[in-house]
């Protein structure tokens, strides 16, 4: 079984800028590799039980995002649209060929943009806790407004530590709740450099229109949802189906907005039978 603790990203430098991802599983055979893209101040860790599960049957790659993890931060604005040519480039060096591609939180909006901007690039593509298409209301709201005051204020750090933490919800122990926060969502958390933070948010909430990404997406696509009223109340489902027929939707029972790993078990059962089933399914 393929060992997480062991992986060590590798950096390629795209015009004097390292970008990293790690690697596992086997290369080559008939089955889609994976392309797994981290959310809003993550890397790849969130995807650990994924990386160890689907590494044993297939290639898995997962890539930190520019300003994110081991990934180089230079001072710029960071778009949706600019992170996901950074994968649509890592994915030709790599010579990644028609991956299935899997976004946690707002690495699922980057997936969408990915996929609407390069529609023979991937088999499928799953977004997971993703805020998609949310309401105007929400631009407009006091709530976004103080976090984003907050990522842009002196406690920076601090609101983010806040904010992932309120997202995360282990239903039944505390404990594993508190070391999943400690082990997999602060660490990148705290390192993401405030510049980055901000200009991420700041462009993914008021500044990007998801719509022409998904009217161009015509592939498999799956939404893997969790218990968190917020990503809930604003994801934006109902505007993406009626825009995406194919989309088929699932719920994790019980578990945060770190689903992945709280309840890896039911993530990857549902991954599987995306990739069994759901590869098959067109647009209707």
């Amino acid at each position: 079984m393929i060992s997480y603790d062991k992986l060590r990203p590798v950096l390629l430098s795209r015009d004097g800028v390292r970008l990293a991802h790690v690697e596992a599983g086997p290369a080559g055979g008939h089955v889609p590799p994976l392309l797994l893209i981290n959310g809003w101040t993550g890397d790849h860790g969130i995807f650990a039980p994924q990386i160890t599960y689907f590494a044993q049957s297939r290639r898995v790659v997962a890539v930190n995002l520019r300003g994110h993890g081991a990934s180089d931060a230079p001072e710029q604005e960071y778009t949706m649209a600019g992170l996901a040519d950074d994968v649509a480039w890592q994915c030709a060096q790599l010579k990644l060929e028609k991956p299935v591609v899997i976004g946690h939180s707002m690495g699922g909006r980057i997936a969408l943009e990915l996929c609407g901007r390069n529609p023979n690039l991937a088999s499928g593509m799953v977004m997971i806790d993703t805020i998609i298409m949310p309401p105007p209301r929400l631009r407009e709201s006091r709530e976004l407004q103080n976090l984003l005051e907050g990522v842009a204020g002196p406690t920076y750090r601090a609101v983010l530590r806040n904010s992932a933490w309120e997202l995360g919800c282990d239903f039944d122990d505390p404990d594993r709740r508190k070391r999943i926060f400690e082990s997999y969502v602060l660490p990148p958390c705290e390192k993401t450099p405030q510049h980055v933070a901000y200009s991420m948010l700041r462009n993914a909430t008021l500044n990007y229109d998801p719509v022409p990404a998904a009217e161009a997406c015509k592939l498999p696509m799956a939404y893997i949802s969790a218990d968190v009223p917020l990503v809930k109340m604003a994801r934006g489902l109902d505007r993406l189906q009626e825009i995406c027929p194919q989309l088929v939707v699932a719920n994790t029972m019980l578990a945060g907005h770190f689903n992945t790993i709280e309840v890896a078990d039911q993530v990857n059962a549902m991954l599987d039978r995306f990739l069994a089933v759901g590869l098959n399914r067109h647009r209707s």
